[in-house]
């Protein structure tokens, strides 16, 4: 070999096609070793993010389907609650209208009773003081009189 002096960047000679040759051996093996498994490696990853990302859209629809379902239950309890509400609203309307009546009913019996011993009472003071009136007005009348006046 022969050693040639030259100003030239690259100079072709049997040392370039070895490194050649070389270059390509080199990136042969490196495609096998390292890129090869680094582009199966990446191939899988998109993939797994694919199937992450069809997750994610399923649940958020199940999400939402989910949530439409319970505005919908929701929606019905509160109906039923209402439709409670307003039949024991009623319920305790007209109980409290019994209950009204039996209280009217009981304190008209209670005024009648009332005024019938009223009127029994009356009557029997009416009876005693009848007597007790006769004796006092004769009392009195004899010491107005200032005599004995005979029955």
């Amino acid at each position: 070999m022969e050693i040639i002096a030259t100003n030239a960047l690259i100079s072709i000679n049997e040392t370039f096609f070895v490194q050649l040759v070389s270059f390509l051996i080199f990136l042969y093996i490196m495609n096998r070793i390292m890129f090869r498994p680094l582009l199966s490696t990446i191939s899988q990853r998109k993939a797994l993010i694919s199937d992450f990302q069809k997750d994610i859209i399923s649940g958020e629809e199940d999400l939402v389907r989910i949530g439409e379902d319970l505005d919908r239950e929701q929606a019905k309890v509160i109906q039923e609650a209402q439709k409670d509400v307003l039949s024991l609203e009623t319920e305790g309307d007209r109980r409290a209208s019994d209950i009204l009546e039996d209280v009217r009913q009981q304190i008209s019996e209670l005024r009648h009773e009332t005024e019938t011993r009223i009127k029994e009472q009356v009557g029997q003071a009416r009876i005693e003081l009848t007597g007790e009136v006769e004796a006092v007005t004769l009392t009195i009348m004899e010491k107005v009189l200032h005599r004995r006046l005979l029955s």
